[in-house]
């Protein structure tokens, strides 16, 4: 009897054992999710989104000892995925899945393809209070460690895809502590996205997925997260366009300039953490999970760099401005500044400066600064001013044979806590005037910015580099050559009461000075009783040759004044007047030369053609 009570007490203990044992595992494995939506630039095609955390608490325990369960956990954006690809025969990639927040010293990769295999055990420590994390287990793997990074796998039959394979789920129990799940590293092809009409920014989506939700339950409403808000993240500014003429030369003058405006204060990045003015190119450490480093390196710890076959989330250089000239005249040289910066504490009218001095450069007040560099993808290398005489200290772009060239800019510090910022590249000029030889060449050049590189690809790529950028630059004008002229007013002309005008006009380019030839077309333009319609000579005038007329062959019946402008630069004219047969009366006299350009913007002209025109102006004869 006293067996049998003892049993039956030792019974009634075991089942309040079990009853409690079941109570602790029907507490369910949950997770929430959470991510900042951080800003990304429109014009991005490698955009860094914001960490997605999968935090999740409860569940049971994996035995001490015992394989956790894998899944395979998938990542969808609502834009193409643009994660560098560290092996393109897999497809692995540097993005990056860390379970609990791993410390840098302990940070292990589980690299494709070991994950697809299920290579990468991590075993269960049991229930304690507090809860240990088998994922930081020193003795794992033979006392090597326990896994937790894991490397993402891109598809390409899936452009908007990252897939972790073999990711082992062991829930932290319900003695406290919790499981988390933080997926890093993820670039995204923000410009698909573009920026609403109304400002209102749009936003890049991180969608995921569990391949067993019996291990790693995610729920719709935790699915989902905005990982980044498109803004535009440069916005361009233009001066006045330069306006010149061919028979001038003009050593260094001012043609415009394109001031480039921050959309957000860190849409303009340097490379790393500790990357500055004298260390451009330096790569550090930025592997503290969940930091943000404002950098266009992403989460970067150099330890993983030969596990997982590369160098897992760095860029290839700081933010890069591109200025692109199209249509540049022929003979115009093109000068930029090798430095642009930006000074909160300058004295000048805006806070901008540019071929700074040593002690500018090493000004803490020089909150943001980029300089020269040789092409547009690329390593940073530094292009030195090779101007000479009056454009010393400037560089000169490199014009190709289609008249199109660019100035490429890397952000070598930044401020990314202020959105006011803005650097001006002020644009100027260069020609030695040659007319006759159409140097330099007629015509209008543009000029558009963007960042830079540009690039066309939008999908996950091995050999692109990142940050890469759609091309949005928009052309306008930025410098005007036009054709020295040469105005005559001829202030009375008539063909009326018996009378007639003779109207001689001579191209006097051709002389024994070694003056530049020039030819070119007049066109007459009659103001007066009966005036017609302008009338042009049918052909140039050539050089060291004089075009005739009379008003009764070009403007029968006209009685006024004309002005003749003529393409070329030294053109002298005479008038005639007679009564028609050329008998009886008669005079004749110079016009007047209006100087070219006819108007100038301080409207300083008068009735005398002479004043503040200067060298260069044409000669002004016949007054």
């Amino acid at each position: 009897m006293a067996d049998f009570r003892r049993c039956f007490i030792a019974l009634a203990a075991l089942a309040l054992l079990f009853g409690a044992v079941s109570t602790v595992s029907a507490q369910p494995f949950t997770c929430q999710s959470t991510a900042p939506a951080v800003q990304m630039r429109a014009e991005g095609l490698t955009e860094k989104g914001g960490d997605f955390v999968l935090t999740c608490t409860g569940g049971t325990p994996i035995d001490p000892g015992a394989p956790a369960p894998t899944v395979n956990i998938q990542v969808f954006l609502n834009t193409n995925v643009t994660s560098r690809i560290l092996t393109a025969a897999t497809g692995a990639t540097d993005a990056l899945l860390l379970i609990d927040e791993p410390s840098v010293a302990i940070q292990k990769v589980c690299t494709v393809p070991a994950s697809q295999t299920n290579g990468c055990v991590v075993t269960g420590l049991g229930a304690a209070a507090p809860p240990p994390t088998p994922y930081s287990n020193p003795a794992a793997n033979g006392g090597t460690g326990a896994y937790n990074v894991w490397q993402g796998q891109w598809l390409s039959t899936q452009t908007n895809s990252i897939v972790f394979n073999g990711v082992p789920i062991a829930p932290p129990g319900t003695l406290g502590g919790n499981r988390i799940f933080r997926i890093t590293n993820i670039r995204a092809d923000a410009n698909a996205l573009g920026v609403v009409a109304n400002g209102t920014p749009l936003g890049v989506t991180e969608t995921l997925t569990s391949s067993n939700p019996s291990i790693l339950p995610i729920s719709s409403n935790n699915a989902s997260q905005t990982i980044g808000s498109v803004q535009q993240g440069l916005v361009v500014t233009t001066g006045t366009a330069g306006s010149f003429q061919q028979c001038t030369s003009n050593c260094f003058v001012a043609a415009n300039t394109m001031t480039l405006n921050k959309g957000f204060a860190r849409s303009f990045e340097v490379r790393s953490i500790g990357a500055n003015i004298g260390t451009p190119s330096v790569l550090n450490p930025q592997d503290t999970p969940g930091t943000a480093y404002n950098t266009e390196t992403f989460f970067y710890n150099p330890g993983l760099t030969a596990a997982l076959g590369g160098a897992a989330g760095t860029a290839d250089f700081g933010t890069r401005l591109r200025i692109v000239f199209n249509s540049v005249n022929s003979g115009v040289t093109v000068w930029v500044p090798v430095d642009l910066g930006y000074d909160t504490l300058s004295t000048l009218t805006t806070p901008n400066e540019w071929n700074l001095s040593s002690a500018q450069l090493a000004s803490t007040t020089l909150s943001l600064y980029a300089h020269l560099t040789s092409t547009e993808a690329g390593s940073y290398v530094a292009v030195a001013a090779n101007g000479t005489g009056c454009s010393a200290g400037w560089a000169s772009v490199t014009v190709d044979s289609t008249g199109k060239g660019e100035a490429i800019y890397e952000v070598l510090r930044a401020n990314t806590a202020s959105s006011t910022e803005n650097l001006v590249v002020p644009i100027w000029v260069g020609y030695t005037a040659n007319p006759g030889s159409n140097i330099p060449a007629l015509g209008t050049s543009t000029v558009g910015a963007s960042f830079a590189p540009v690039s066309t690809v939008t999908v996950a790529s091995a050999t692109d580099p990142i940050p890469r950028f759609a091309d949005t630059s928009k052309a306008v004008n930025d410098f005007t050559i036009s054709k020295c002229a040469t105005h005559l007013l001829y202030p009375f002309v008539t063909n009326q009461a018996g009378f007639d005008t003779g109207i001689a006009i001579s191209n006097t380019s051709q002389d024994p000075y070694g003056t530049s030839t020039q030819t070119g077309t007049c066109t007459l333009n009659f103001y007066g009783a009966s005036a017609p319609a302008a009338f042009t000579t049918p052909a140039n005038v050539a050089a060291g040759t004089t075009w005739t007329t009379t008003a009764m062959a070009v403007a029968p019946g006209f009685q006024g004044y004309i002005i003749a402008d003529c393409q070329f630069q030294y053109a002298h004219g005479f008038a005639f007047v007679t009564r028609v047969g050329a008998v009886d009366v008669a005079m004749g006299y110079l016009p007047l030369i209006i100087p070219d350009p006819p108007r100038a913007e301080n409207a300083i002209n008068g009735a005398s053609p002479f004043p503040a025109f200067g060298v260069g102006s044409g000669e002004q004869l016949g007054e």
